[in-house]
């Protein structure tokens, strides 16, 4: 378990050091064109939710198996539920970062300002 995540950082920290990583970090923070959230779609919202519960496996019950390992006096469901919880949470944010800066460094090499399918689409390799 711990190879992944050590990957994701490792990939994290050289995404940040390329040029232009900064700007793809920005849009992934504000959206694109410093767009707010009055300006999305409602349905994104139910559609987010979903992903979380899928990607915590709730749906699936793999928490009731997690919770069958713990031992009988001692009771801790509530607490290790808070912290896959929170472990998912900061895996799924540090992957975000992960893509963005390396969207922004490719959008920078094709000498695009904007990151948006558009100027993803016109920066293919020939």
């Amino acid at each position: 378990m711990p190879v992944p995540i050590i990957l994701l950082v490792v990939l994290a920290i050289r995404g940040l050091m390329l040029e232009g990583a900064w700007n793809g970090i920005a849009v992934y923070l504000t959206g694109v064109n410093g767009s707010d959230l009055s300006q999305i779609d409602s349905s994104i919202f139910p559609t987010a939710i979903g992903q979380c519960f899928f990607s915590l496996g709730v749906c699936m019950g793999i928490m009731t198996a997690y919770s069958g390992h713990n031992e009988e006096n001692k009771s801790t469901v509530v607490l290790d539920e808070k912290i896959i919880g929170f472990g998912d949470l900061t895996i799924a944010f540090v992957a975000g970062f992960t893509i963005y800066s390396f969207l922004g460094y490719k959008v920078t090499q094709c000498k695009k300002t904007a990151l948006d399918a558009a100027a993803l689409a016109v920066c293919e390799e020939t």
